[in-house]
């Protein structure tokens, strides 16, 4: 006669513990991962009392307190940002312009930039950063402007 050999019975996971355990590498990746910074100039914006968020497409330019200018990514001559602009403006989608200039910067400069801007038709927007007390105040109604 022979036997027949029991096998032991196969216990399930534990899906409650699989779900804390994904839980918790959610949390910790949430916590430790590096949220993305801009990569422009280190610069120090002027502050301001109100704030509106655009939701167009808009080139960037920032202007350092040494007079240096940026346009998106790369770095140019003052000479040659009209040019630059016109290319960035021959793309599809871009509306506008935005400066941010560092606080320190001669005004002059920020006025060459806004011209060359102006020349070209686009919309302009000067960057700057809201003072603590008044987190996204906006003075005014939108046509009082």
């Amino acid at each position: 006669m022979k036997l027949q050999r029991r096998l032991p019975p196969i216990n399930p996971l534990p899906m409650a513990t699989m779900a804390d355990v994904a839980f918790l590498l959610i949390i910790f990746f949430m916590l430790t991962s590096t949220f993305a910074k801009d990569t422009g100039l280190d610069i120090t914006l002027p502050k301001a009392l109100s704030s509106e968020k655009l939701e167009k497409r808009e080139v960037t330019i920032w202007v350092s307190r040494e007079g240096r200018i940026r346009v998106n990514e790369g770095w140019i001559a003052p000479g040659d940002l009209r040019e630059v602009l016109r290319g960035e403006f021959s793309k599809a989608d871009v509306s506008g312009v935005t400066i941010r200039g560092d606080e320190g910067v001669p005004y002059g400069t920020i006025v060459t930039v806004m011209d060359v801007a102006k020349l070209l038709g686009a919309d302009i927007t000067l960057a700057a950063e809201v003072e603590a007390g008044h987190p996204g105040a906006v003075v005014g109604e939108p046509g009082d402007r």
